[in-house]
């Protein structure tokens, strides 16, 4: 758990700049997790164009055959039973694609992480990151371009059994629901449970700190105890070779003094590193009877705090799940569809389109956060135009990064789909068209981009369906319909957003309900 148990009110904020994070909601949201503060000055960076201009009728258009997602724009939907059995779903790959593999249900998402009344469990965008963070962009709805980012942790997760329950989560924020009746009470339950334990926090608190300090210093003596030992056998050794000096019978007689008054010098030597060693150690058993005695005081105290914990385990077995998790304040996420982390500079990507369409004027701009993926604050916002023959301005929805840090994007161009490549980072901005594009798209929707670290590939999402392609094809424009690759399905549901884990597992955001899904194996 992180901290304290202390509720705090998600109050939605206000942020500095106008953009992405521009004027929240004003609704407010009781809960188990703390919101971040403001976030202050937003350092702006105001590009211009950054689209070098290409001609559709100058691309290469891949003659492929694709196999067909589900391009009705019709769902399977369904709820969540509370009180009845909920079976995790599972979803294999169909004819046509390049590999058997199953998407299965690892969780179900929660209507919402109590930032807003306005959740509804509308997930638009799932991201990982290199060291198993997981996060979310959970949007208030359709027109609304409202929503919040939220990250978890999922060692955590594990180590607390939620990949044993597909419901944890969905159950852990439900439970703290401050929209629900049932909530609100459950958020006045454990207020009342937090008091009785804030004196033992204060005191586990306080004896913890001290506890670390005198760890520190204890390992100092170790240290310094593990000097003296070194040195007391270095000069051991040395008494001993030069007393072998001083009975030789062959050394001379000037050898034999020298090797004296190392034997003395020694002796003195190893008389002084002892005394030090043997202080040291004394002070390394003192230390432990000191840490001891503050280990058992707060043992003591968290004893009180199990004993709270214990009138109630299911309620903090659900705090616990609640604070892996750190939440933005409710911010402009545009389409939702767009968050991204770029493994190069470790940072997090938001894009505000607030359109599905392309920038109504040539004045306009696209606007990116940059994020920091520690705290869900923004580092800088990108201003840019894509300038596409006389007057079309492209708008990005779609983002991506691959490990070199080089950013992807896609549009549906008639039955196809095409990419553009560059960067996108406080080095510059820019991005080109590659010269050839998908000829067949086998989904109707543009759902998102993702780059699979493990095999470099790019995949872009449409309803039951993923295709790839390698990422340096992508760039010179070389990729032939042998080189297109097809997870297709035919689950009825709606693919949301893809990510990736370092060996190339994926992550599938499908709704509804809101669920994640993990690959059986990698994809290819």
């Amino acid at each position: 758990m992180r901290g304290h148990f202390k509720l705090a009110v998600l109050t939605a904020l206000l942020f500095a700049s106008a953009g992405v994070f521009g004027v929240a909601s004003s609704a407010n949201a009781d809960g188990v997790i703390e919101a971040p503060g403001s976030a202050g000055s937003i350092k702006q960076v105001n590009a211009g164009n950054v689209l070098k201009d290409y001609n559709e009728e100058a691309l290469n258009t891949v003659n492929n055959s694709s196999p067909q997602g589900n391009t009705s724009k019709k769902y399977t939907k369904y709820t969540l039973d509370e009180s009845g059995y909920n079976y995790a779903n599972s979803y294999n790959t169909i004819d046509g694609s390049s590999q058997t593999n199953t998407f299965k249900t690892k969780w179900f998402l929660p209507d919402g992480f109590n930032v807003s009344n306005y959740q509804h469990g509308n997930f638009q965008s799932v991201s990982l990151d290199g060291n198993g963070n997981l996060y979310f962009v959970e949007s208030n709805g359709t027109n609304t371009n409202q929503g919040a980012i939220v990250k978890f942790d999922m060692a955590k997760l594990q180590q607390l059994g939620v990949n044993d329950d597909v419901l944890a989560i969905w159950k852990a924020f439900d439970y703290f629901n401050p929209y629900t009746t049932e909530g609100t009470q459950h958020n006045q339950e454990y207020e009342d449970a937090y008091n009785q334990m804030q004196g033992s926090f204060d005191q586990i608190k306080t004896l913890t700190n001290t506890l670390n300090q005198n760890k520190s210093w204890q390992n100092n003596q170790l240290n310094y105890q593990k000097t003296a030992q070194k040195w007391y056998f270095h000069w051991k050794t040395k008494k001993a070779n030069n007393q072998k000096t001083v009975k030789s019978n062959t050394a001379s007689y000037v050898k034999k003094q020298n090797a004296k008054k190392v034997v003395k010098q020694a002796t003195a030597k190893m008389a002084r590193w002892m005394k030090s060693y043997q202080m040291h150690k004394k002070k390394v058993a003192n230390y432990n009877t000191k840490i001891t005695g503050i280990q058992n005081q707060i043992n003591t105290y968290q004893s009180q705090v199990d004993a709270v914990k214990a009138q109630n385990p299911d309620m903090f077995k659900y705090v616990d799940i609640a604070q892996t998790a750190t939440l933005s304040p409710q911010v402009d996420i545009g389409h939702g569809q767009t968050l991204s982390f770029n493994p190069q500079n470790q940072h997090l990507y938001l894009a505000k389109d607030n359109t599905l369409t392309d920038l109504a004027s040539r004045d306009d701009n696209n606007t990116v956060l940059e994020m920091d993926p520690n705290t869900l604050k923004p580092i800088r916002e990108y201003n840019f135009k894509m300038y596409h023959g006389d007057s079309a301005n492209l708008q990005l929805h779609t983002l991506a990064f691959d490990k070199n840090g080089n950013a992807y994007w896609g549009r549906k161009l008639g039955k196809g789909y095409m990419f553009f490549y560059g960067r996108l980072d406080e080095n510059g901005v820019s991005f080109q068209a590659s010269s050839s594009m998908v000829g067949q798209r086998g989904g109707t929707t543009n759902q998102g981009v993702a780059v699979n670290p493990q095999n470099n590939r790019l995949y872009f999402i449409s309803d039951d369906i993923l295709t790839s392609i390698p990422t340096s094809q992508i760039q010179d424009g070389s990729f032939k319909a042998s080189d297109i690759h097809y997870q297709a399905f035919n689950s009825g549901r709606e693919f949301e957003s893809l990510a990736f884990d370092q060996d190339g597992y994926g992550y599938l955001l499908a709704l509804w309900p809101p669920e994640l899904m993990q690959s059986t194996a990698p994809l290819n």
